[in-house]
């Protein structure tokens, strides 16, 4: 079964993808569609840059030198084999503003989960890390404890589109939120939702992530303290922002495989 990615790559209109336009793999990642500007504390929210290109996914600031991105904007292609040069990759560090403020930091080595194959079947593993050259100055975000279950409130951020269309062309440059819900795993049957991964709501059957999306946290508040619990990544193939509901990475599930890749270790867990 297809899906709609939610990165920011190059694609004209979210086709399961969420993922932003300006690259050679051509497919967009979505932005919050019915968001609102993000407000507080989002250091740890992290624009994917490739230099020259500009913004193509959205990423979260685990360790204070690594970045957790989805496994699919690891890639040039959108199901290509061959991921970025390291040297092409920078990250925005600590500002809501896209295109200023914070930090700009190189990257060091780019992971996708070794297991990852785009629509490959149930046991997905749409996550992967960016080793940064140099730690950033930011309070990193704090990874959940369990998979979140149905029902649990949570918010979503990213600097995708916000237009129902889908149009990727001139995307926000302020971090966007939008307020939603984890849903029953089989409202995301559609978006072939897979072992190690969440469903989310879409607010009045119209709100949701969009081109270059992809990778924005979803983040839960826990005892009044944000936790990094999913990885924004696709939704229904041919849905437009917002129609469907969105599949996104359980996080959690991942903790030994993001501890050691940022030990530089050789994980020794799948998830």
């Amino acid at each position: 079964m297809r899906k709609t990615v939610i990165a920011s790559i190059a694609a004209a209109a979210l086709t399961g993808v969420l993922a932003a336009p300006a690259m050679a793999q051509d497919a967009v990642q979505p932005n919050l569609v019915g968001g609102s500007p993000a407000t507080g504390e989002t250091g740890w929210a992290v624009s994917m840059q490739i230099k020259g290109r500009g913004h193509i996914c959205t990423g979260t600031l685990m360790f204070r030198d690594m970045v957790v991105i989805p496994s699919h904007c690891a890639f040039k292609e959108i199901g290509g084999t061959v991921p970025w040069d390291p040297a092409q990759v920078i990250v925005r560090v600590g500002s809501k503003d896209r295109t200023s403020g914070g930090e700009m930091l190189e990257v060091a080595r780019v992971d996708p989960h070794e297991k990852f194959e785009w629509l490959s079947g149930p046991e997905a593993y749409d996550v992967g890390a960016l080793k940064l050259a140099k730690s950033a100055n930011q309070q990193p975000l704090r990874l959940g404890g369990e998979t979140t279950k149905p029902g649990t409130k949570v918010t979503m951020y990213g600097w995708g589109t916000d237009l129902p269309s889908g149009d990727t062309k001139n995307l926000p440059r302020k971090l966007q939120k939008l307020d939603t819900t984890i849903v029953d795993r089989e409202k995301c049957a559609d978006a072939g939702i897979g072992v190690y991964e969440i469903c989310t709501d879409n607010p009045y059957g119209t709100d949701g992530p969009g081109g270059g999306d992809s990778g924005g946290p979803v983040v839960e508040m826990v005892d009044g303290e944000p936790r990094f619990v999913g990885i924004i990544s696709r939704a229904r193939d041919g849905a437009l922002p917002g129609q469907d509901e969105t599949v996104a990475t359980d996080a959690t599930a991942f903790r030994t495989w993001l501890y050691e890749k940022d030990r530089r270790v050789a994980a020794t867990s799948a998830a």
